[in-house]
């Protein structure tokens, strides 16, 4: 008697493991990532309680290890832009373009025995501290708000230097606010001695992208991230500054070591 089965076989399209912008590790806080689109937000409801940026848009599922998956169907096409959207504002969102293989590239490949590796279609998305970080007591760093004529400016960069080197980054969010805390780079300049003073500088995107009120994240920058199996990878990272982003303020606090400094921005 012969057997007769079915075989079903699910191929990685792209595979996304997040990363935390001040500890390097990967993040255990619930993160969305979703194929980007217009989702199903209504402009009309009050602000609270926030909706959700991915309503009704695809969704990459989630492994228990927490790394996110997209596999092949009909509707994946290369390259693919994703939202990464966590929650509580414990990050700052992103959104990230992958040119990842095509699914006849792969296929190609496996009937000719070369298998493209996994390796060449995962990245490691950086995310940085929003809001609702969960902040060590023991923490070095700045809580700022960056506004002009009154209004916050979304979607800032922001880098801290002392001399030539860069010892923390971080993302602002549609708020205007931005949570810097400084993490490893800080062995690289020597001894720290409280109060420390560091150079913090602010840069936002010229022009702004147009707001849609349909889509909290419609003016959230699309970056994207080097090609399949490049290292280093800046834009995954959160390094690389987005497109026509330019400084608009820079300032000069002194911060105490083993505490949060608040810092208002006003951008002429």
């Amino acid at each position: 008697m012969t057997a007769i089965f079915d075989d079903l076989v699910y191929r990685l399209a792209l595979g996304l493991e997040p990363r935390d912008g001040v500890s390097g590790t990967r993040i255990a806080r619930r993160v969305d990532i979703a194929v980007d689109g217009a989702p199903d937000f209504d402009y009309d409801v009050g602000p609270w309680p926030e909706q959700s940026p991915v309503a009704g848009l695809r969704l990459l599922r989630r492994h228990g290890s927490g790394r996110f998956v997209l596999v092949y169907d009909r509707t994946v096409r290369t390259p693919v832009t994703v939202r990464l959207v966590p929650r509580d504002r414990r990050y700052v969102p992103r959104k990230l373009k992958f040119a990842i293989k095509s699914e006849a590239d792969v296929l190609t490949a496996e009937d000719a025995g070369n298998d493209i590796p996994t390796t060449s279609r995962a990245w490691r998305p950086v995310l940085f501290p929003g809001a609702g970080y969960d902040v060590p007591d023991t923490a070095t760093g700045v809580r700022g708000l960056v506004r002009k004529a009154g209004e916050p400016i979304r979607w800032t960069r922001v880098e801290a230097t002392i001399g030539p080197r860069v010892i923390g980054r971080a993302h602002g969010d549609d708020r205007g606010e931005f949570l810097l805390v400084l993490g490893q780079n800080t062995g690289a300049v020597g001894d720290l001695v409280s109060p420390l003073a560091v150079t913090i500088t602010v840069y936002a995107r010229n022009p702004a992208l147009a707001l849609d009120k349909k889509d909290a994240l419609s003016d959230l920058p699309v970056e994207t991230a080097a090609g399949p199996g490049v290292v280093p990878d800046d834009v995954s990272a959160g390094i690389t500054l987005p497109s026509l982003y330019v400084q608009v303020a820079q300032l000069n606090p002194l911060l105490t070591l083993g505490r949060l400094t608040s810092v208002p921005i006003a951008v002429p």
